[in-house]
């Protein structure tokens, strides 16, 4: 079976926005809970099984439950506040001293690991550029 890679930005507005829309349309023997929310919650706890990754673009808690956050083997976090930090990597602390150099980010792995990384820093044309022509990106 082909991996699946979900990717999810602005997942808290997503997942909130998505509990919302279910509450208004909810009938009365349906589920409390969202379907999209609940096929969310079961990528997230069982995905990895059936090679369903997901990268999740906000925080983990919320309407999905804050014991979602130990379902992430990895954390990205940028530009954080203390408070993040120690939310998202709370047994990764102290949080390091952030950068203000463009496409500087911090990777934490299994809680404990952390990396700092340089990401390739992209215009929105060159982005769509490099996604959409096969010839310029062979490499």
């Amino acid at each position: 079976m082909p991996r699946l890679i979900v990717a999810l930005d602005e997942a808290n507005a997503t997942v909130r926005r998505l509990a919302r829309y279910w509450k208004t349309f909810r009938q009365k023997d349906d589920p409390t809970t969202s379907p999209a929310v609940t096929a969310l919650q079961d990528a997230l706890w069982a995905g990895r099984a059936a090679r369903v990754h997901v990268i999740y673009d906000g925080r983990p808690a919320g309407v999905l439950g804050a014991q979602v956050r130990e379902q992430f083997a990895t954390v990205i976090l940028s530009r954080f506040t203390a408070d993040t930090w120690r939310r998202l990597a709370p047994v990764a602390v102290p949080a390091p001293k952030q950068s203000r150099h463009p496409g500087r980010f911090h990777v934490i792995q299994q809680g404990t690991t952390i990396q700092e990384t340089q990401a390739i820093v992209m215009t929105d044309a060159e982005v769509v550029n490099w996604l959409t022509d096969p010839y310029d990106n062979e490499s």
